[in-house]
């Protein structure tokens, strides 16, 4: 009986230092740990909007019914809100896959004379492939993106994309020259011959798993400014696959009540901290913003990408692209130089301006084609202006070249003297221009070609 009695106290022992509350966190480290956590995830919730304006609120002009694609006739302009830093050289194809009950098909067309991608991102936002004319080739052919949790086995002559996430959201780019008429209609009609789907579509034989219908939950504006952001975190990160090493940092944000599928109720029960994660949150914001504004290699005063996977182990790369331009292509699709200042360093702004000139041995390198595109440098929107010209680059009609076959592209509020056919109108307070390089040559994956200055040539 003795013996028993002390095993009991053993026991109990353990089990009370087992269960005993670790040290309590001061509201210092709660501030810090929401930040980093705040930086780290930040991809899938601003993502979110992505899934829920496209493929989840029905009353969005951007929704489609998931699986199918939203073929758009026209380029996106001022008056589109959902997508930062949007391109004004291609129509989009969007949508979003649910590949929880089975695969999706793309069946794709030849495509000999017009450049078309589809890119595959994930929900943290990594681009995990690519079809189209620069990664799969101009022939027709059949892919099947496929959940993280798919082991079936695919029909003959379907190529497997497998995701890392049960959701994917599809931004797909057909070229179409804006200024010229004919053009439209040559890219709607590769447009119509996309074939989307889950894969029993295609192949009857194929049978889709029961899965559950989603609550989704309603997105406001003010989420990623206050608590929610870790609840619509909660919420997204029970449809993702993280990598191991990603995996073990989410781990460590358990304590501040960031875990998969699980209701977030940290801060509804810990009121003593409730002004700290409010500071946390503030303080990752803040961050963000450094990050989108300060990313890649300055050269010239343009910000050159990195050109190395998108975004692989660089999640703070990753979290600057979501602020800045959600749902980049990969360097080796299209490349983004971007830009806010001029030759002396002083921020771009419509009050003065400017020029760049590429020599005629130093014309952007693409292997389709380049664009720079205006926008506003608080809302990342298109610049609104009267000429409604929203980017300029190798294909716009009437640019004119100087007779030594060197390229100079004007920026101003107001047209300048040398007229209207090299001028990017600019808006009245601070911008940026982003570079597109669509198929962007060997040597600017290489780090060997850089964009000249931009010059302020007036006010």
């Amino acid at each position: 009986m003795k013996r028993w009695i002390i095993l009991a106290i053993i026991a109990s022992s353990i089990l009370i230092g087992c269960t005993s509350e670790q040290p309590k966190m001061t509201s210092e480290e709660v501030k810090n740990l929401v930040a980093e956590a705040y930086v780290q995830t930040f991809p899938i919730v601003e993502n979110f909007k992505g899934i829920y304006f496209y493929g989840v609120l029905e009353q969005s002009p951007k929704y489609v019914p998931m699986n199918s694609l939203k073929h758009e006739a026209v380029l996106y302009s001022p008056e589109d809100k959902f997508v930062v830093s949007a391109n004004n050289d291609t129509y989009y194809s969007t949508g979003i896959l649910d590949l929880r009950a089975e695969p999706v098909i793309f069946k794709v067309p030849e495509s000999k004379n017009r450049y078309y991608t589809f890119q595959l991102v994930s929900m943290t936002t990594d681009n995990f492939g690519y079809i189209g004319v620069n990664t799969t080739g101009n022939e027709a052919g059949i892919y099947a993106v496929t959940s993280p949790n798919f082991t079936g086995t695919l029909p003959d002559g379907v190529k497997e994309i497998k995701s890392p996430s049960e959701f994917v959201i599809v931004a797909g780019r057909t070229a179409v020259n804006a200024e010229d008429p004919t053009d439209s209609e040559k890219a709607i009609a590769l447009q119509q011959k996309y074939e989307i789907g889950p894969i029993h579509n295609f192949f009857p034989d194929f049978q889709p798993k029961e899965v559950s219908s989603i609550d989704f939950p309603k997105l406001l504006p003010t989420d990623l400014d206050n608590e929610e952001f870790f609840s619509k975190l909660n919420f997204l990160m029970q449809y993702n696959k993280f990598t191991q090493d990603e995996q073990l940092i989410l781990d460590g944000y358990q304590k501040i009540g960031i875990q998969a599928g699980a209701p977030y109720r940290f801060f509804s029960e810990n009121p003593d901290y409730q002004q700290a994660i409010q500071e946390g949150i503030k303080l990752g914001q803040t961050k963000v913003d450094s990050i989108a504004n300060n990313m890649g290699q300055n050269v010239n005063g343009w910000d050159l990408t990195s050109t190395g996977e998108y975004f692989g182990k660089d999640y703070t790369l990753r979290t600057g692209w979501a602020k800045r331009a959600i749902y980049v292509n990969s360097p080796s699709e299209a490349y983004y130089p971007s830009i806010s200042v001029d030759d002396a360093g002083a921020q771009l702004n419509g009050a003065n301006s400017y020029s760049i000139t590429f020599p005629a041995d130093n014309l952007p390198p693409a292997k389709y084609f380049w664009s720079l595109t205006m926008y506003h440098n608080d809302s990342k929107l298109m610049v609104e202006n009267d000429l409604k010209r929203y980017s300029i680059g190798d294909r716009t009609q009437g640019l004119t070249y100087n007779q030594d076959g060197s390229l100079t592209l004007y920026f101003s509020n107001t047209q300048p003297k040398e007229g209207k056919s090299n001028w990017l109108p600019a808006p009245e307070g601070d911008f940026y221009m982003l570079m597109r390089l669509y198929g962007p040559a060997e040597r600017v994956l290489a780090n060997q070609w850089t964009p000249p200055t931009i010059q302020k040539i007036g006010t």
